[in-house]
């Protein structure tokens, strides 16, 4: 009987949580040779944005960001084109994350949203080049650009996002911290 218990019960569980040893060995090895390769690959892709999201930029330097800000992040161009900021806002399929360059005054110079989280057709028209040039030229608030009908999370999110590194803007740059 006792043999017959181990056979029916403990070899299945003992081979399984061997196999589950084995698989989060694997599964920690992979993530510690690929992390470094995948933060650096995010890195490189944020410095593309803030490229093409202010012409003529060559380099950027970081700018100290606060949590209350709500912005994700904040570089001034080494040169004095202007400023790039980075805003997330809830979407209706997740995360919104807007890039939006700054003239030295404060006025927006372009607006990159990716929209990818949300529903193709609708929520991504708030990424669309007609919508985001809306922005464009805005100083101080956004509150002046509509959202898009029946794409109300997307570009509300989009809107919050342009807002909250107008407001940045203000305290980092107006107020001082910047220079």
């Amino acid at each position: 009987m006792k043999g017959k218990f181990f056979e029916d019960f403990g070899k299945p569980i003992l081979v399984l949580t061997v196999i589950a040893l084995v698989v989060g060995v694997l599964l920690g090895t992979v993530n510690h040779f690929t992390a470094p390769v995948i933060a650096e690959n995010k890195r490189i892709r944020a410095e593309e944005t803030r490229l093409e999201a202010l012409p003529g930029a060559t380099a950027f330097t970081e700018m100290p960001v606060t949590e209350d800000l709500g912005i994700n992040d904040a570089y001034r161009e080494n040169n004095g084109l202007g400023y790039v900021f980075t805003a997330s806002r809830k979407g209706y399929g997740g995360d919104v994350v807007v890039t939006v360059s700054l003239s030295p005054e404060g006025k927006v110079i372009r607006v990159i949203a990716n929209v990818s989280t949300e529903t193709t057709g609708v929520g991504s028209k708030a990424g669309e080049e007609s919508y985001l040039n809306k922005y464009v030229g805005i100083q101080g608030s956004a509150d002046e650009v509509d959202t898009i009908s029946r794409a109300t999370y997307s570009s509300k999110a989009v809107k919050e996002g342009v807002s909250a590194v107008l407001k940045a803007f203000d305290s980092l740059v107006k107020g001082g911290a910047a220079e």
